[in-house]
């Protein structure tokens, strides 16, 4: 990285080659409102609609929503305490566990996974452009990616801006909606069968799915982070975002995709039940929410990106991604990425673990948190064997359909990298 400077490199500069100076620290409410745009999407009213349909009553809804958010909730406090710490992203945290070679391998992988993710926000962004217009698609989304673009170009700064924007509407006038429509339904919202509904067989696959939507967040959470004046001030604004974005307002999207939808509609899609709940207000309101979380997806990827080759900035690169997606989404990839998608749930969890290992358990071992740069280490196997260990143990979890593979995933690394890490111990 280079050398820490207190002068700011522009508008569109991002820190994302040094740690972020004091004077460019943001309040705690600042940070809530980036978080609550990525919580508040699309995917939330896809997500109220799998809850809605899958046949479980609400007091079964709202308990996994809890319990599997004060797992991400804290995993988040824990990941950004890290960022707090080292005010840098996690592209180039993750040298101290993974080595700085080691960690282009892991930024590449995020940065892989991560962009079939942002594409498909502009692909959702495209298709409800052309619903309104139509306008071919083809076109659209080189109009939803300008839109992108401009809300992730200048990182963090931007990110804000949008947030503060559009954020205070959808405070008042989201949850008002759904309060509203679960009056309609006489808050019979839950515990129906729909063919638009998840299918969760116990009650833990229930909680499982909702640690899934997030853990592989959980890791990045350092990028935001150094932008927290404390690990107090973080730990308040995920408690806000993670408790309203996360608990409330998934558990309340249920009731626009009960009354909006019928049974047998084999898709809850969110521009839909947009439209047939608020209108034309509907559907750009939808469009908001998903513009949010896009954005975020590719703020997070251009800030692995650098770390692969630093001397390109982040906007550069921001910029390649961003056109990179609308390629994604001509070539039809999307179509076949739920499979992609699964696999990403099994690779990612163990991440997190290393993570917490590397910074709380192994120093308490007598491990130095800069040993593998104190010994000139290049890569790390030893952190990818606990990875790769991690994901095995998810797969078969998840195969057996035992409750919790992620979290088996992020315990499994965790033990096995801190036992591991030992052979650095007092050398």
């Amino acid at each position: 990285m280079a050398a820490s400077s207190a002068k700011e490199k522009g508008f569109l500069y991002d820190w994302e080659l040094e740690r972020v100076p004091s004077h460019m620290t943001r309040p705690w409410w600042d940070i809530a409102f980036v978080q609550i745009g990525l919580f508040l999407s699309g995917f939330m009213i896809m997500t109220g609609g799998l809850l809605a349909g899958c046949g479980w009553p609400w007091y079964d809804v709202l308990a996994w929503l809890i319990i599997g958010n004060l797992v991400i909730l804290l995993l988040y406090i824990l990941s950004g305490h890290v960022g707090v710490k080292e005010r840098v992203p996690i592209s180039f945290i993750a040298e101290k566990f993974f080595g700085k070679w080691g960690a282009k391998v892991f930024n590449f992988l995020v940065l892989a996974g991560a962009l079939a993710w942002g594409a498909l926000g502009i692909h959702m962004l495209a298709l409800a452009i052309t619903d309104l217009t139509g306008i071919s698609i083809y076109i659209t989304a080189w109009v939803a990616a300008i839109f992108v673009w401009l809300s992730s170009v200048a990182g963090y700064k931007s990110l804000s801006i949008l947030s503060k924007v559009v954020i205070p509407w959808f405070l008042v006038l989201l949850m008002g909606t759904m309060v509203y429509y679960g009056f309609q339904l006489g808050w019979q919202a839950w515990g129906f069968k729909a063919k638009y509904g998840g299918v969760f067989n116990t009650f833990w696959d229930g909680v499982t799915f909702v640690v899934g939507l997030n853990i592989m967040a959980s890791f990045l959470q350092p990028n935001s982070a150094r932008y927290a004046r404390s690990t107090k001030d973080f730990a308040k604004a995920s408690t806000l975002s993670v408790l309203y974005g996360m608990v409330l307002m998934h558990f309340l999207a249920a009731t626009l995709a009960a009354y909006a939808l019928k049974p047998e509609e084999p898709f809850a899609d969110p521009f839909i039940i947009g439209m047939r709940t608020m209108g034309a207000v509907g559907a750009v309101l939808v469009w908001l929410l998903i513009w949010t979380t896009a954005d975020n997806d590719f703020w997070h990827i251009s800030l692995s990106a650098v770390q692969l080759y630093p001397k390109i900035r982040r906007w550069i690169y921001d910029t390649a991604l961003v056109v990179a997606s609308v390629i994604i989404i001509y070539s039809g990839i999307l179509y076949r990425y739920v499979d992609f998608a699964t696999w990403l749930a099994i690779i990612w969890p163990a991440i997190p673990g290393i993570l917490i290992a590397h910074y709380y358990v192994v120093p308490r071992l007598g491990v130095d948190v800069d040993v593998l740069a104190k010994r000139g280490i290049k890569i790390n196997w030893l952190g990818f064997i606990a990875w790769a260990i991690g994901i095995v143990v998810a797969y078969l979890m998840k195969s057996a359909a035992l409750p919790f593979p992620e979290l088996g995933a992020l315990i499994t690394a965790l033990v096995l990298y801190s036992l591991l890490m030992l052979v650095y111990r007092g050398k």
